[in-house]
């Protein structure tokens, strides 16, 4: 169905160039994503919420363990001969207080891990979106600026891909669009070997 659209969309813009000059381009647009400082950003922002995810929930499971442990030191305890009948039913109610408590403790566990995967989720998707709008953007700026009709996604390293399996002759857009978007990067703060040493 894409390569239908595809296919349809360039005999429109073919026939109605037809007077003048029909400009192409391509843009390798996994280049652009992996040189986009924006793009950058969001994936060590991602990554750092992944491992702060995984702490808490380590953080939650060595709790979780604890708790565990208490119960089956008090299950023991419960059904412990050695102790008297009065000390046996403390015991097997502080057992049930404490099971309850670790049932609870799972529902809240699976709770929080569900809540956080869906804002890391979340967050990765809007993270997206805005890097893909700002490509977008740059793309269609550019494309209107130099006067291309079609610039098309031409992956180098992964043709399957891409929706442009061969050219010739064609331009390749890829760095003008990444210094285009790149041209809001931050200046990056000098490294220590750089600050002169009074």
């Amino acid at each position: 169905m894409q390569r239908l659209r595809l296919a349809l969309l360039l005999a429109v813009c073919v026939s109605s160039c037809f007077a003048q000059e029909l400009r192409v381009a391509t843009v390798d647009l996994q280049r652009v994503l992996a040189g986009y400082h924006k793009a950058q950003e969001a994936a060590r922002e991602l990554r750092a919420r992944e491992v702060s995810l995984r702490k808490e929930l380590d953080d939650l499971r060595l709790e979780g363990r604890k708790l565990a442990g208490e119960v089956d030191g008090l299950r023991t305890l419960s059904l412990d001969s050695a102790l008297s009948a009065s000390e046996r039913t403390e015991k097997q109610k502080s057992f049930q207080s404490k099971l309850t408590d670790l049932q609870a403790f799972g529902v809240r566990y699976d709770q929080f891990k569900d809540q956080r995967a869906a804002e890391l989720e979340s967050y990765a998707s809007r993270v997206n979106r805005s890097v893909l709008e700002d490509v977008m953007t740059a793309t269609r700026s550019l494309g209107e600026k130099d006067g291309y009709h079609l610039i098309f996604n031409a992956n180098r390293q992964n043709p399957v891909a891409s929706d442009v399996l061969y050219t010739k002759g064609v331009e390749d857009v890829t760095e003008k669009v990444l210094a285009r978007l790149n041209l809001t990067r931050p200046a990056l703060p000098p490294k220590s070997s750089d600050v002169p040493v009074k």
